[in-house]
């Protein structure tokens, strides 16, 4: 019986910790701002406590995480009113390299070491900071570069060439399945698919993995991995 009551808990709470990380957004761990991670933190400890003991009511585990979800709700319309209550709570961007110089007092006070400067400068795709004009250490942890425009990477628009946007990709096969709705929605139909598996050696839709066109017509395809013998 006290292990039918676990699985119960278990399987109930899932489902509510779901909808609640759902609620508060998505978001990587890594651009979290503190209140979200303590919140998350928080909602997974709340739904341990019946998870870990079956004896302990349901509602104990559900009213605190329905209480957290509110709570951060009430704090982020909240943060909409006050720039005070956003820097209380998430603290404040930093400047850590202006105009090519690394701001030794800004490194001091986030605590971010020259090792650690450098990992998060090669991350964004910079080695030197005297390429930049600003990097920037925001709240939630990440670091935001703004580099002189001579060491911006070249686009078309820089160049003045003219380029037609794709559009969305839609994926019209996935893994051997068609995606029907989408199909009809270009204009498609699965003859035409057949047709364009076929030009690429491909016999059944079965056998493609992913097939994608955009509306230039411009179209991705991977063939399905053949399982090794044995």
């Amino acid at each position: 019986m006290l292990l039918w009551r676990s699985i119960g808990h278990t399987v109930i709470l899932y489902f509510v910790v779901v909808i609640a990380m759902r609620l508060l957004g998505k978001r990587q761990i890594g651009d979290m701002q503190p209140s979200e991670l303590v919140m998350t933190l928080l909602v997974s400890e709340m739904a341990a406590i019946s998870m870990q003991d079956p004896d302990q009511p349901l509602i104990n585990s559900i009213v605190p995480i329905v209480l957290l979800v509110v709570l951060n709700f009430a704090l982020s319309f909240g943060f909409l009113k006050s720039r005070f209550l956003w820097r209380v709570f998430e603290g404040k961007e930093s400047i850590v390299i202006h105009q090519g110089k690394i701001k030794e007092k800004a490194m001091r006070r986030n605590r971010i070491t020259l090792t650690e400067l450098f990992e998060m400068l090669r991350l964004q795709g910079f080695t030197d900071p005297s390429q930049l004009q600003y990097a920037i250490f925001e709240s939630n942890g990440l670091l935001s570069v703004i580099p002189y425009e001579a060491h911006k990477p070249v686009t078309p628009a820089v160049m003045s060439v003219p380029v037609q946007e794709p559009g969305m990709p839609q994926i019209l096969i996935s893994d051997g399945k068609v995606m029907k709705k989408k199909l009809k929605k270009l204009g498609l139909n699965e003859q035409w698919l057949t047709n364009e598996l076929a030009a690429r050696g491909i016999g059944s839709i079965q056998d493609a993995f992913i097939f994608t066109r955009d509306e230039c017509g411009n179209i991705y395809f991977s063939a399905k991995e053949k399982k090794k013998a044995g």
